[in-house]
């Protein structure tokens, strides 16, 4: 993206500062967020983009931004995301991961300047989802792909994958933190529980691909990535700081699945392949079902060491 005027909800968290950093230069940046400690610290790194205080669950602080900084790109990373606080709290999930979403898309409708395109960030966990922050996000996926089928003056791109390494809550900073205090147990839900993970940048990458294909409104873009097991990371992780980590087994939390999938098998006759992506679309292509999911597309024990040093994890 250059020389557009993008606003970006959610700006402040760690998917939304890895975009201000990406398009920072090159176009007009309007963060909004409801977080006023984090807008402050953004401002010092980032002092010629714009701040916005509001939240998706207020369409009148949408509605209001939209009118004010009339952007051309509008990108949704705002989420309440961690498995265990939405199982807990659903009707605050539905607001933010549902309403939040139909706020948007009703404030991008009714507001006084066109937007080019609408951007949603959604989950692995919206894929066959078990748990209240995934059947939320697979409805939002659903508002998305309907408001694209109803109009054509707005480019609207859909994004789906899995765990962003390092990103904020997520189980590295976790692992870290527990060790850098000295500890020397790392809890592990199942022992062959495994997860997609990729970097932030590829999750922007993702994000511009989406942005820039020319066939991706309306669809579900999804990257090819490799996914790792929790054992291999927090023994690549412990092994950093201690000869002596041990892994103690706490169960499944409640919500939580085994392994994770981008591509349900039902998903998988209407799925387009490219040479990075699959976009999943309306029409079925495929004659035979298949399924990507993360016990089957799981990278090497011996590979995760090397990954994350790629990744400057560790």
């Amino acid at each position: 993206m250059q020389n557009k005027i993008i606003l970006i909800i959610g700006g402040t968290g760690a998917l939304g500062k890895t975009l201000v950093n990406r398009y920072y230069n090159n176009n007009k940046i309007i963060i909004l967020s409801r977080d006023e400690h984090k807008h402050v610290e953004m401002s010092r790194t980032y002092p010629n983009a714009e701040y916005c205080i509001g939240n998706v669950k207020d369409k009148d602080s949408l509605l209001q931004a939209l009118n004010d900084y009339k952007p051309n790109v509008v990108i949704n990373t705002a989420a309440l995301k961690h498995v265990p606080i939405c199982e807990s709290n659903p009707y605050e999930s539905v607001k933010t991961n549902i309403i939040g979403h139909k706020n948007l898309i009703d404030s991008v409708t009714i507001c006084n300047h066109r937007i080019e395109t609408l951007m949603f960030i959604s989950t692995d966990k919206a894929c066959a989802p078990i748990n209240v922050y995934g059947q939320c996000k697979a409805i939002s996926e659903r508002l998305y792909v309907d408001f694209a089928n109803k109009q054509k003056d707005i480019k609207v791109c859909l994004c789906r994958y899995g765990n962003v390494l390092e990103s904020t809550g997520s189980v590295i900073p976790f692992f870290k933190d527990l060790l850098s205090n000295g500890s020397t147990e790392l809890p592990i839900t199942h022992k062959d529980m495994t997860r997609f993970l990729l970097t932030l940048d590829d999750a922007v990458d993702l994000i511009e691909w989406s942005y820039t294909h020319k066939n991706s409104h309306g669809k579900i873009v999804i990257p090819k990535i490799k996914a790792l097991k929790i054992t291999d990371i927090a023994k690549s992780l412990g092994k950093v700081y201690s000869d002596n980590i041990q892994l103690k087994y706490i169960g499944i939390r409640p919500g939580e699945k085994l392994h994770e999938a981008m591509i349900s098998e039902t998903e998988s006759f209407r799925t387009e392949e490219y040479e990075q992506y699959y976009m999943i679309t309306d029409n079925i292509i495929n004659k035979e079902s298949w399924t990507f999911s993360s016990d089957i597309s799981l990278m090497k024990s011996e590979e995760t060491d090397q990954f994350l040093k790629d990744a400057k994890v560790i």
